[in-house]
């Protein structure tokens, strides 16, 4: 399989530099993969366990309603990422991020926050939590790959994207292992309803800082990051004759 032009213009086939690679991004490397963490801690145990939250809120329900609720509030992902798709090109990949984060952790607080009388009517609450999911994918969920992948130059690109897909799958493993434990450590189902959903705004508010103060704001800029990079590495002392551009030409001859 060849490989795309601009990877093959811009390989590194001799050692990476990882100390000099460190030193210049270690706060998107940090970030991308905190906000990735933040994501997946919050995102899959809310997706996975929301049939179990509906029955649980809702005894009184047969299993058809629940599964009929349930199926309602996965409908709101949809809606969240074609917001999301619409906003990425309108104001950034990582203001995208922030504001989806930051919604997200509002919404989830007057969740928390007013559980019993929002959960009186039921409905309601169907609703509420459909559009806390949604908000999830409008955000972070739209962007986070994007962010990985446009922080970083195109020979690191792969590197930094798997590292920080990595923290978020183990985000999402540990999230989705504390979520019951969390929820059974109260004495009653509505007060562990009420912690989870606060405990979980509260890492969006994390991830929204993360995104704002770590992530920058790379897009329409990787042509120009490339050349940065090669200039960076060219000052620093490293052999720059195995970059890229040198391999298109052993190629030719």
């Amino acid at each position: 399989m060849i490989n795309s032009t601009q990877y093959r213009k811009h390989a590194m086939k001799s050692q990476y530099p990882y100390w000099l690679v460190l030193k210049r991004y270690w706060k998107p490397m940090l970030g991308t993969s905190l906000a990735w963490f933040c994501y997946d801690f919050v995102t899959y145990p809310f997706g996975i366990f929301s049939s179990t939250i509906i029955s649980q809120l809702a005894t009184d329900n047969s299993t058809v309603q629940n599964i009929g609720y349930g199926t309602v509030i996965n409908c709101f992902y949809l809606p969240g990422c074609l917001i999301g798709g619409l906003l990425m090109d309108r104001i950034g990949r990582k203001q995208t991020m922030t504001l989806g984060f930051m919604l997200w952790a509002v919404w989830g607080f007057i969740l928390g926050g007013a559980l019993k009388p929002i959960q009186s009517v039921f409905p309601l609450f169907v609703v509420m939590y459909g559009i806390f999911n949604a908000l999830g994918e409008m955000g972070p969920g739209v962007s986070t790959f994007l962010c990985a992948a446009e922080s970083f130059p195109t020979p690191l690109r792969g590197h930094f994207l798997g590292f920080a897909a990595a923290f978020g799958k183990a985000g999402a493993s540990i999230g989705t292992q504390v979520f019951t434990p969390i929820q059974d450590s109260f004495d009653s189902v509505q007060k562990g309803q009420q912690a989870v959903f606060l405990i979980g705004s509260a890492f969006t508010v994390v991830g929204g800082l993360v995104a704002w103060f770590l992530i920058p704001d790379m897009s329409r800029e990787l042509e120009t990051e490339d050349a940065r990079f090669k200039a960076y590495l060219e000052e620093h002392g490293y052999d720059i004759s195995m970059y890229g551009e040198a391999l298109v030409v052993n190629e030719k001859s």
